[in-house]
């Protein structure tokens, strides 16, 4: 039985992929010149005034806290742009809304606004389908919100969206975001992924929006090595890292997680693949002329 799920979901699999290829292929011109992924995350306060009614008319067949209970405090996207011929994106962002300066359906419709402005954007998420998904659409249900066109296909393979856990692990465990970033040497977290519930709770908004920020630009550097490897965009990888995080200095120039981690790796990473010989690492490895250090 687990062999013939396990054969299922890699059908699946490979007819979404399909469908990516072909929505590609379909496009107009401009479209076949180019491809736009928004790359957002999010961090969540639980609704737990609501959930104890629940627990009471319930009682003890009750369920844990759990998703529909979500309320979303903070959100944090980037848009990355990659035109034909171009080294590197057009970027818009990282932009970062909390609910110390509004409220959720401010948030959302900030974010669902970003979605509109370009429908044929790609939504990147980490683990979206899973949570952050069914958050959004309980929030626009709850509030009367249109749904922007990457979320209205509820199938989780839809070609709108791309949730880059599931993408880069298919039929292997789901990976952590923390865990997968250092597997490919690139900073994130910040903060323990699990003390953030804590600090939201806390309302300790300062650390809420440095994780919340890390962790998207983790996902959308992320993003751009899977679209990459795929064949889906071409780019200066080391100028796309770089261009990524100077957009988030730029635009968030208070985050000591850009300017004390990401931006001296991008640097760093930048200087190296301009370096000719033999370039020697700590643990006594070496790159030849003409080898990209990664």
């Amino acid at each position: 039985m687990t062999n013939q799920s396990d054969r299922m979901d890699k059908l699946v699999q490979d007819l979404e992929q399909q469908a990516r290829s072909f929505a590609a292929r379909s496009g107009s011109e401009e479209g076949r010149q180019s491809r736009s992924l928004i790359v957002a995350d999010f961090e969540f306060l639980w609704d737990r005034a609501r959930h104890h009614g629940y627990k009471t008319q319930e009682g003890k067949d009750a369920a844990p806290i759990r998703w529909p209970f979500d309320r979303i405090a903070a959100a944090s996207w980037i848009t990355l742009t990659f035109v034909a011929g171009e080294n590197g994106p057009r970027i818009e962002g990282p932009f970062i809304r909390t609910i110390e300066d509004g409220n959720e359906v401010d948030i959302v419709e900030s974010l669902f606004d970003a979605l509109r402005a370009d429908k044929r954007a790609s939504f990147v998420t980490w683990g979206g389908e899973f949570r952050d998904l069914p958050v959004l659409r309980r929030c626009a249900t709850e509030h009367g919100l249109l749904l922007p066109e990457q979320l209205r296909n509820l199938s989780p393979h839809a070609c709108e969206r791309v949730d880059l856990c599931r993408a880069v692990a298919s039929l292997a465990d789901n990976a952590h975001l923390g865990e997968y970033a250092a597997a490919l040497s690139i900073p994130a977290k910040p903060i323990a992924a699990s003390s953030i519930g804590k600090l939201v709770e806390r309302g300790e908004w300062t650390a809420v929006r440095e994780q919340c920020l890390a962790d998207t630009l983790a996902t959308a550097l992320l993003a751009v090595r899977h679209c990459v490897a795929l064949g889906q965009i071409t780019c200066d990888q080391m100028a796309t890292d770089l261009a990524i995080v100077e957009a988030a200095q730029a635009a968030q120039p208070n985050s000591e997680f850009v300017t004390r981690a990401l931006k001296p790796w991008a640097r760093a990473r930048h200087a190296r693949s301009r370096l000719k010989g033999v370039v020697y690492h700590v643990d006594g490895s070496s790159n030849r002329e003409g080898e990209k250090v990664t």
